[in-house]
This record gives C-alpha cells, sequence and structure tokens, in this order.
C-alpha cells in the first residue's frame, strides 16, 4: 500500500463585524493521490479444490487498495451572531463539496473507484446565555454519502458492491444553569426529532440496514473546585 497524500490550497475570508459576531467564507482545492478505499477481488488460495467442481476454489477477498488520483473541491460558509447584550444569538455553518470522481451507480462496469465520505452538510444553532443560564438548539442536517466499498448484505459475489448513508437531519437540545461558582445543573435531549440513520445499496430502493436509536435524555449536577 502507499501512503494516501494530499496536495491542498486553501483561501480564507474573515470578518469581525461587531464583538462575539463574525462572517467568514473559505474557498479549498484538494489534489488527493494514492486514495484508500476498500475493494473486492476473487482469488484462490493455497490451491484449495472447491468439491463440487473439481476445480479450483474461488474466494472473495476484501482488502484495502491505492485507487487513481482525484480532486476534491468546495466551500467553507459561517456566521454567528449574538443580538447585543440580551444573551440570544445564532450559529450557522454550511460545507459544500464537489468532485472529479463522482461514483456513478447506473455503470456497472466500473471498479468502483470514487472518493468516500464527501456530503454536503449544514448546522444551525440559535443559543441564549446569559446570568449563568444557557440553552441551545442545534439542528444538524447531512446529504447522503458514500461510506464505502463493500457490504455487509453481499459476500463479494458481484464484485466491491457500494454502501450508501442516507440522508440526515437531528434536532439536539441542551441547557444548564450555574447555581454558583462550584455548583451546576445540566440536561440535553439528543435526537429530538427521532431521526433514523439508514444505508443503501447502488440505489436507493436497495435498503441494508436502519438504526433507530431513538431520543436520549441526559440529567445531572457539576461540581467544579
Amino acid at each position: 500500500m502507499k501512503p494516501y497524500l494530499s496536495d491542498n490550497f486553501d483561501l480564507a475570508f474573515e470578518w469581525y463585524y461587531q464583538p462575539n459576531s463574525y462572517l467568514s467564507v473559505n474557498g479549498f482545492l484538494k489534489n488527493v493521490s494514492n486514495f484508500i478505499v476498500g475493494g473486492v477481488t476473487n482469488q484462490t488460495i493455497n490451491d484449495v479444490i472447491d468439491p463440487t467442481t473439481g476445480q479450483a476454489a474461488v474466494f472473495a477477498v476484501t482488502q484495502q487498495v491505492n485507487g487513481p488520483d482525484a480532486t476534491v473541491k468546495g466551500i467553507e460558509l459561517a456566521l454567528q451572531h449574538v443580538f447585543g447584550d440580551t444573551g440570544f444569538g445564532f450559529q450557522a455553518n454550511a460545507t459544500f463539496v464537489d468532485t472529479n470522481r463522482p461514483y456513478d451507480e447506473t455503470d456497472i462496469s466500473q471498479t468502483g473507484f470514487a472518493v468516500t465520505g464527501l456530503a454536503n452538510s449544514a448546522n444551525f444553532v440559535g443559543f441564549y446565555d446569559k446570568n449563568g443560564f444557557q440553552i441551545r438548539a442545534a439542528l444538524n442536517w447531512r446529504d447522503e454519502y458514500l461510506l464505502q466499498f463493500g457490504q455487509n448484505q453481499n459476500t463479494g459475489s458481484f464484485g466491491a458492491e457500494p454502501t450508501f448513508v442516507d440522508e440526515s437531519f437531528q434536532i439536539d437540545l441542551t441547557s444548564s444553569y450555574d447555581i454558583n461558582d462550584n455548583f451546576s445543573v445540566f440536561g440535553e435531549v439528543l435526537n429530538v426529532n427521532n431521526n433514523k440513520q439508514s444505508t443503501h445499496g447502488r440505489f436507493s430502493n436497495q435498503l441494508l440496514d436502519v438504526f433507530d436509536y431513538g431520543r436520549r435524555y441526559t440529567a445531572g449536577v457539576r461540581f467544579r473546585y
């Protein structure tokens, strides 16, 4: 295996237009070589014979391989604004990415290379933080993306089939109150909207896995000394 290499170019702009508030824009370009992806190849091993055919047995071997070069480009946007001395404010950010080596799920003849993990995403956080009390509501979105090549449901008979993670949107709430300089109480509710995570294969109707974690509640007391 050759090491993963990347030549990175970034150009950023930041504007701090008032206390605790700013706007930033960052463009990036990454030239990637030796990108490492999972692949499945059919191999014979130690001349093992398949008793059903009398011929050399063929095994589907999953392993990491170096892919061809690729380019990844995108832009990151971020904004934080605080409304004077009210304690209210918000944070928002978004990332948009693209590549010259997208995965074409309709081409079943290709070897299956593509840059994995690329997805547009956005987050918005509204908050209040004043007089020892704070509460935050976070909205998190991520578009569908290619996770890997290979599936638990497919042992390799048809090659390195892709696994996609479906689009997801989740809302989280956190809050705390400082009783004094030493004690504070806190609570949080994660996945308020009961978002379910799922994956699919080459096409969107090929459901692979569904993960239903439900809402998660946490409460407690903190002591500092």
